[in-house]
């Protein structure tokens, strides 16, 4: 029996071909076409989009690389401190760069979202709608990146941003602190300890804090970050001593504000932080067991009484425990120990009371001076941009950062991307002093910084009062004494500077450069000054100079680009200007250039000129009527005073 082969089913085979209408033969065929059409424009797109991501890697990784070598290059050499903070919160001794603005690992990984999603946000939730009194998270992020319209001068990749200078001040400080407070609640649960410093001065900061806690806890609380108990709080108080506001973290922050509205004043005027830093860290080792990260928030406007006993212990137990502190506090004065902080009496006025609120580095590693003759500010105040040394160094060995809330100078701002390449030096102490001895030139600026401090050196007067040539004599007399001190201290100034003069081209580091230079410009141009005073004094002295004006009555010495001295003063005018020169031009918009630049365009000369001050006796006004009009304006004086009501004195606070 034969076996007929039947047909193979399915529409494809021959036998249906032969047998089907046209239009389905057509419509399998186009279907086909259309299926490789398809297949083939995804192997191209994957094609793309892998060789999208290796050239997003490739462009990513060759930017790291560049940015690793400019850091090298910025500060070349074994004595430079890293811009980024060196330690993160969860490990000992392993270093991450830490920064406001972000690290270069956030970077790459916003790259590499970019070259995979177009650039488009994929799966990140943001809460916008968190109750008045605070901005949207998305707008807090985009204020702390500096990246909003009203940022100010935040010194990215450094271990001090700059919230005082968007004139956010304390209030943008803790909007800072509610978003570091966020990123740590999306990692693990945290635990927040809020330290505040006692001192009087502090009592308004303090209850602007108590004002926002509530809104900034209801905020974070708005974003739902690892549910119940992920937050909890600890507040502490230092002074001379130490004390905890509670006994254990607490989940509700509403029970801590009236207890920091109630902090109570520290008369002693210590502030002894990193012994308090000390006793938090071993309190809450507890917490580390738990898995809980720790924030400190330290929130004071001085430096801190006890960095030399406690300091390096304190940096130690916060890395090994992996703790991150921050805080709020004051600029430090370029250059200076001394801050500002206004104080306003019951009465009513107000008068700035010195406090220790500096300098930025470990040692001041600026002349003292003031700017003797020309016209200009006070810049003796200008802020550094930094906050004081030991308080932003164990911010930045922790992975935390110090922000600053309140400057002295409110005029000066300084472009953070040059500021970066004069960062201050934030290594140890020890390592500082090895930096410093290892080159004589920075040794001999710290002696010579040291001397302006202790030694103070005055500025002569200029104005002499001429009623007559016997006042006149007797006024210049007076006044030569001081300035005979003045150029006794700043040789010695001037000798110390140029015992390490040989050794100066050998520094690398900009900022010591700048310091350098600036100290021995500023010293070699008072040398010159104070020479050519001294001469136009004794000259004066010897032949006074007769009035061309009949209603003249006094002669002042003002600026003049002529120097009436010898060959040796021209030359030293010569080597002040150089140096002078240099700063402003080898470290434009810094500091060391603002202050150069007022020295070198004030003359190092002088010259006399006649005025008319109404307060003095007019000129030729004999000895016996000079005498009785001051006998008569003495007598006036003491009688109105009779009248005045004595006014207590007022004993100043210690702040």
């Amino acid at each position: 029996m034969s076996t007929v082969a039947r047909p193979q089913e399915g529409i494809f085979n021959q036998s249906s071909l032969r047998e089907a209408p046209g239009w389905i033969v057509s419509l399998g065929v186009h279907l086909l076409i259309m299926l490789m059409l398809l297949a083939v424009k995804m192997t191209v797109q994957n094609e793309s989009q892998v060789a999208l991501l290796e050239s997003t890697l490739e462009d990513v990784q060759n930017e790291t690389e560049f940015e690793a070598s400019s850091f090298d290059q910025k500060g070349t050499g074994e004595d430079v401190t890293a811009l980024s903070s060196m330690a993160t919160g969860g490990s000992s001794g392993a270093g991450a760069a830490v920064s406001g603005a972000g690290s270069v690992s956030d970077a790459t990984e916003q790259r590499v979202s970019e070259g995979i999603t177009g650039g488009q946000q994929v799966n990140i939730r943001m809460v916008d709608d968190l109750g008045p009194g605070l901005p949207a998270m998305n707008e807090l992020t985009e204020a702390v990146s500096g990246s909003g319209k009203n940022s100010g001068p935040l010194i990215t990749g450094s271990s001090t941003e700059n919230v005082a200078g968007t004139g956010g001040g304390v209030g943008a400080a803790i909007d800072r602190l509610t978003w570091e407070i966020a990123q740590s609640l999306r990692e693990k649960k945290t635990t927040a300890v809020w330290l505040f410093d006692q001192s009087l001065s502090l009592k308004d900061r303090r209850d602007a804090i108590a004002e926002r806690f509530e809104m900034v806890y209801r905020q974070l609380e708005s974003l739902g970050e690892g549910g119940k108990g992920a937050l909890q709080t600890m507040a502490a108080t230092y002074g001379e001593g130490f004390k905890f506001l509670t006994d254990k973290p607490v989940d509700d922050v509403k029970a801590l504000i009236p207890k920091v509205r109630e902090i109570p004043d520290d008369p002693s005027g210590k502030e002894n932080v990193f012994s308090a830093v000390k006793q938090i860290v071993n309190r809450l080792k507890k917490e580390k067991d738990k898995n809980r990260s720790i924030l400190i928030f330290i929130i004071t406007d001085e430096k801190g009484d006890d960095a030399e006993e406690h300091l390096e212990e304190a940096i130690t137990m916060c890395r090994r425990t992996g703790i991150k502190v921050y805080s709020i506090g004051n600029a430090a004065l370029f250059g200076r120990e001394k801050g500002y902080v206004a104080w306003k009496f019951p009465e009513g006025d107000t008068v700035d009371l010195e406090v220790d609120a500096g300098p930025e580095t470990v040692e001041p590693e600026a002349l003292q001076l003031g700017f003797f003759g020309g016209s200009g500010g006070d810049l003796s105040r200008m802020s550094s941009g930094y906050g004081p040394y030991a308080l932003t160094r164990i911010c930045k060995e922790t992975g935390g950062q110090f922000l600053i809330a309140q400057e002295d100078d409110k005029g000066t701002r300084f472009d953070p991307a040059i500021m970066r390449n004069y960062q201050p030096d934030y290594r140890p102490i020890r390592e500082y002093w090895k930096s410093v001895e290892k080159n004589k030139a920075k040794f001999k600026l710290i002696e010579a910084a040291k001397r302006t401090k202790i030694d103070n050196v005055m500025i002569p007067r200029l104005d002499f009062p001429a009623y007559n040539d016997d006042v006149l004599r007797s006024t210049i007399t007076e006044a030569q004494k001081p300035a005979a001190e003045t150029d006794y201290k700043i040789k010695q100034v001037l000798d110390l500077l140029q015992q390490g003069e040989k050794e100066r081209d050998k520094i690398l580091e900009p900022r010591w450069r700048a310091a350098y230079d600036l100290a021995i410009g500023r010293a070699l141009a008072m040398e010159v000054r104070i020479f050519g005073y001294n001469s136009m004094l004794a000259e004066m002295k010897s032949t006074p100079k007769p009035f061309k004006n009949k209603n003249s009555n006094k002669w002042q010495l003002e600026p003049s680009k002529e120097i009436n001295a010898g060959q040796l003063v021209k030359k030293l005018e010569k080597q002040a200007s150089m140096y002078l020169k240099r700063v402003i031009d080898e470290h434009p918009g810094t500091p060391w250039a603002k202050i150069a630049e007022r020295e070198y365009t004030t003359p190092m000369g002088w010259q006399w000129k006649e005025v008319q001050d109404p307060r003095t006796f007019a000129a030729n006004t004999s000895q016996a009527e000079a005498r009785r009009q001051i006998q008569l304006a003495e007598d006036r004086a003491r009688e109105e005073a009779a009248k005045r009501p004595q006014a207590t004195p007022r004993a100043m606070p210690k702040l």
